[in-house]
């Protein structure tokens, strides 16, 4: 098993082998987001690879103050998947920039992937308009065991008002928008998650900010 940093010409070769429709429009999405928003030299995107597949994708970012890593998309091809490659994956991730100064790290999750974010104990703040449910927690030290903890111990004051207020701006609608299909979806997820979907709890710590 290796992981590679791959540069858009190498990504784009090994996604066109994908045997599966959804992930490959998955992956045609991911192309399409970092051409438009992001570099490919500063973040390439890494693969897991056993003997030349590559098995399992992730696309991040790491913010200009150098406070955040952000998890935008990870994927596993439909016949490689429920064998551990994307847990490892970001595992590998998080074990090369734990130590090095990041304080936090967030994920846009989609909807498909929640039982396995949700396996690593996570919970989420919101939903915004692309149907990516979002959470925003303390960085690990270390290595990807300790988030179960991290989440436990999280606060809904461990960030400023001001950082609060701009995350708020991309979760109001929560789901207000979304057409009969996507709502529900929402509906199926937010049951799924009981507890560990806290939009209420924002919502009201937003409340309480402009109250002030």
């Amino acid at each position: 098993m290796s992981f590679i940093e791959l540069d858009r010409d190498e990504y784009l070769c090994s996604v066109k082998k994908i045997g599966d429709f959804d992930t490959l429009k998955f992956s045609k999405h991911s192309l399409d987001w970092w051409d438009e928003f992001y570099s490919w030299k500063k973040f390439p995107p890494i693969a897991l690879s056993i003997d030349g597949i590559n098995k399992a994708y992730i696309f991040y970012s790491v913010s200009k103050d150098s406070r955040y890593l952000t998890i935008h998309n990870l994927f596993t091809p439909k016949a490689y998947r429920h064998e551990g490659f994307a847990y490892n994956l970001l595992s590998e991730l998080f074990k090369i920039k734990s130590g090095i100064g990041i304080e936090r790290f967030k994920m846009y999750c989609v909807s498909s992937s929640m039982d396995f974010y949700s396996s690593l104990g996570l919970k989420y703040w919101g939903v915004n308009s692309l149907n990516q449910y979002y959470c925003d927690f303390k960085m690990p030290n270390y290595n990807i065991s300790e988030i179960t903890q991290i989440v436990k111990d999280s606060s809904i004051n461990e960030l400023t008002d001001l950082e609060y207020n701009e995350v708020y701006k991309k979760l109001i609608d929560n789901g207000l928008d979304f057409d009969t299909k996507q709502k529900g979806i929402y509906n199926d997820v937010v049951k799924g998650l009981g507890k560990n979907y806290m939009f209420e709890i924002f919502e009201k710590r937003h409340l309480d900010i402009t109250k002030l």
